[in-house]
C-alpha cells in the first residue's frame, strides 16, 4: 500500500514537471492519464481496504463474536443477533457457537411472540368488557360502557363503538331530564377549567320526547378533536357536562359515568389497532 502512495506522488510531482515544459495537447493527454490514474488508485484503495476488512472478519473469533451478542441478547435485539449469527455462518461455519446462537435467537422471537399474544388478549379483554349489541338488519355491532345503560330519561354523558366490517367510530350522547325544558341550543364538556364546545345540528342531532317528564338529548359523532378531549377529560379531578339555551343544567360527572368513558376508550382503541392487526 505505501508503494502505491509512493507511486502516486511521483507521478504527480513528474506531471507538474512535465507540465512546465510541454506543449498544451501533450498536456492534456497528460492530464488524462493522470485523471485515469486517479480513479484506479481509488479503486484499488477500495478493493485494498475491502480486503482488509474481510480478513478481520476471519480474524475475529467466534467466542469474540459471541461476546458481542451478549448485549443484543439482553436487549432480546434479534436483528443485530441475526447479522452476527450470518457472521459465523460465512466465517466459522463450523464452530458450536452457530447452534448456540441460533438457539438464543428461536428462544427470543419464541418469547416475544407469546408476550405478544398475551399483551393481545390482555387489550382484547377491554372489548370483552363491554356490553355488546349486534344490530342484524344494519350489520353493526354495538358497544356500550358495562356501568348503566344510557336512557334518555336520565341526566347522563356517555359515549359508544360502533363497529360494521373494518370501520369503527364513536358516538357521544348527552341528555337531560327535568320537569321543565331548558330548551338547550349548546353543550358543553369540561374538566378542572377546561372546556370543549360539543357542536351539534339542532334539526339532525337533537331530540326531545315527553313521559314522565320532559327529555332533551343529542346523539353526535366523535371526531378527533372531541377524542382528544375526553382521554384528557377522563383523567381530570372535576368533570362537568353543561346543556344551555334558555336555560342551563350543569352537573358533575358521576364516578360510573368518567370510568365509562374511559373504558369505551379503551376498548376504542383496541378495535382501530385489530384492524391492522
Amino acid at each position: 500500500m505505501e508503494k502505491t502512495r509512493l507511486k502516486y506522488i511521483i507521478v504527480l510531482v513528474s506531471l507538474f514537471f512535465m507540465y512546465s515544459c510541454t506543449p498544451k495537447h501533450k498536456y492534456e493527454s497528460l492530464l488524462s492519464d493522470y485523471e485515469s490514474l486517479k480513479k484506479d488508485y481509488e479503486l484499488l484503495k477500495r478493493d485494498n481496504d475491502s480486503l482488509i476488512n474481510e480478513i478481520e472478519k476471519y480474524e475475529t473469533s467466534p467466542e469474540q463474536l459471541m461476546e458481542s451478542a451478549s448485549n443484543y441478547i439482553k436487549t432480546q435485539d434479534t436483528i443485530n443477533l441475526e447479522k452476527i449469527l450470518q457472521t459465523i455462518i460465512t466465517y466459522h461455519p463450523a464452530a458450536p457457537e452457530r447452534q448456540i446462537l441460533e438457539k438464543k435467537i428461536d428462544n427470543i422471537k419464541k418469547e416475544c411472540y407469546e408476550q405478544k399474544v398475551k399483551e393481545r388478549n390482555k387489550r382484547l379483554s377491554a372489548v370483552k368488557k363491554l356490553r355488546k349489541k349486534y344490530d342484524d338488519v344494519s350489520g353493526i355491532t354495538w358497544y356500550y360502557n358495562p356501568y348503566f345503560v344510557h336512557y334518555n330519561s336520565k341526566n347522563l354523558t356517555s359515549i359508544y363503538i360502533g363497529q360494521q366490517d373494518n370501520s369503527v367510530w364513536l358516538r357521544l350522547k348527552m341528555s337531560y331530564s327535568g320537569d321543565n325544558w331548558i330548551f338547550f341550543k349548546n353543550a358543553y364538556l369540561s374538566y378542572d377549567g377546561n372546556t370543549k364546545e360539543i357542536y351539534f345540528d339542532e334539526y339532525r342531532d337533537k331530540k326531545t320526547e315527553v313521559d314522565y317528564g320532559v327529555e332533551e338529548w343529542i346523539d353526535v359523532p366523535v371526531n378527533s378533536s372531541i377524542l382528544t378531549f375526553l382521554e384528557n377529560m377522563v383523567n381530570g379531578k372535576t368533570v362537568k357536562m353543561r346543556l344551555s339555551g334558555k336555560y342551563t343544567h350543569t352537573r358533575n360527572l358521576s364516578n360510573d359515568e368518567i370510568k365509562g368513558i374511559r373504558d369505551v376508550l379503551l376498548a376504542y382503541d383496541v378495535l382501530i389497532k385489530e384492524k391492522y392487526h
